[in-house]
């Protein structure tokens, strides 16, 4: 009986799996021209500007220097967020932009007046614009002769400007291979060409392998193909299939982890266990609620089918989607999904509390009625029988008649009956692939 039970469970929860592709490769590039004003009013292009880009919403630094023709260029910059640009150079006084938002304004000349050729901080323009003032300076006066010291660290700068310059040329290629492969990917999994989808990701990842979104989407492709795997296999009695489609969501779970990571090292995202209002801006937050939603999802569906991913590993994703969501109806679900993989990963006696907290706090949350009932269900001295079976009949004459979970309670509220009526027959989970797996003490 209780084989079949969860096999049915396995198979509805699966059916109604979707995954939805983030369509932003959230970075941006950002370029300009850097002129000195002459004497006789001319302006000349400057060749080795130092740039100096940084980000003011939250801590971020980005550097790069002109060419000969005074043109720079960055690629890479995180899309949102607020930025200023500082701009210096030898026989220069300096100057900034502030409160920019490269996303809308991604081209920004300067020019620049003589001066002393000094830098200005960054701590500098914010107490400049705290002030209201513009642009900065640092010393003046009129252009001199270049010293043996001055030309020395100019040509050390040239050195470092080229680097500079080969690294931004491996950006801009990098992002073009990441634009072009995160269109087709997902051109490709909105056909329900996953396959194709997955290859397309896979070579965005080998030119940035740090590209959170892409390993993002390709997580999501994974788990969708692996419920179509899942629920043919089933249909099918199919247990080879099963465990390829298993073999989906580890590889999905895995990239799930690896988009969270590098989204959060890309935009200096708070730690694991920090609400995503830390990670800077509502269009952040918003962002990585979407990530931690899409791998708590993927966890929940690899634990319901026993699939080989960490247990606890799981169950701390899903409680940090559940920490960062503010949706009552939507944290209440994942709440219930926390209770679910808690008792699929065999930490039942953790099922069981995190099951009634959410029904201390709303008594009338089906699903955590239905899990609390089955995690009673499972404690083997049969001591938990009565309430296991109360609540599954409540959950029963409640449910929505459309609920397949409506006709499984009815089951198991009856065979539970009998086993209390008859404890010489002790209710046993019974091995198989969903069976829970005790954690050892």
């Amino acid at each position: 009986m209780l084989t079949k039970f969860f096999s049915r469970v396995a198979i509805t929860t699966l059916l109604v799996a979707v995954g939805v592709i983030q369509a932003s490769a959230q970075v941006t590039q950002i370029s300009g021209k850097v002129k000195m004003k002459q004497a006789d009013g001319t302006e000349m292009p400057v060749r080795d500007a130092i740039i100096d880009i940084y980000r003011t919403d939250i801590s971020g630094k980005y550097n790069t220097k002109t060419d000969k023709n005074g043109n720079y260029i960055h690629a890479g910059i995180p899309f949102g967020g607020t930025y200023a640009i500082a701009v210096s150079a030898p026989g220069a006084r300096p100057t900034y932009a502030s409160n920019l938002r490269l996303n809308q304004q991604p081209t920004n000349d300067f020019t620049l007046d003589s001066g002393d050729g000094s830098k200005i901080t960054i701590d500098q323009i914010k107490a400049n614009f705290a002030a209201g003032g513009a642009a900065a300076g640092g010393g003046g006066g009129s252009p001199r002769s270049e010293s043996k010291e001055e030309r020395a660290k100019r040509e050390e700068m040239a050195k470092e400007a080229a680097k500079i310059e080969e690294g931004n040329k491996k950006i801009v290629s990098a992002n073009e291979v990441v634009t072009r492969t995160f269109k087709a990917g997902n051109d490709a999994f909105q056909a329900k060409r996953f396959d194709e989808a997955l290859a397309s990701y896979d070579e965005g990842l080998q030119a940035d392998p740090e590209q959170g979104v892409l390993y993002l989407n390709k997580s999501v492709v994974l788990r969708t193909r692996g419920v179509d795997k899942y629920n043919v296999a089933v249909k099918a009695k199919d247990t080879a299939g099963k465990d390829t489609a298993k073999a989906d969501f580890v590889a999905a779970a895995d990239s799930a982890e690896k988009a969270v990571k590098f989204y959060r090292a890309r935009n200096s995202a708070a730690p694991a266990g920090g609400g995503p209002a830390a990670a800077g801006g509502a269009q952040q937050s918003n962002e990585l609620l979407n990530y931690l939603s899409s791998r708590s999802e993927t966890y929940r569906i690899a634990l319901e089918t026993n699939a080989q991913v960490a247990p606890d590993q799981a169950a701390t994703a899903i409680q940090e989607y559940i920490t960062a969501e503010s949706d009552p109806a939507k944290k209440a679900k994942a709440e219930a999904s926390l209770g679910d993989a808690l008792f699929r990963g065999g930490r039942i006696e953790e099922s069981v509390a995190a099951y009634r907290k959410i029904l201390a706090a709303n008594p009338s949350n089906l699903e955590a009625m239905y899990g609390l009932g089955i995690a009673l269900a499972a404690d083997p001295t049969g001591t938990k029988n009565t309430e296991a079976r109360d609540l599954l009949q409540k959950y029963a004459d409640k449910a929505d008649p459309a609920s397949p979970r409506k006709q499984e309670a009815i089951e198991m509220a009856k065979y539970l009956d009998d086993t209390i009526k008859n404890p010489a027959k002790p209710l046993e989970i019974p091995k198989g692939t969903l069976n829970p797996r005790r954690k050892k003490n």
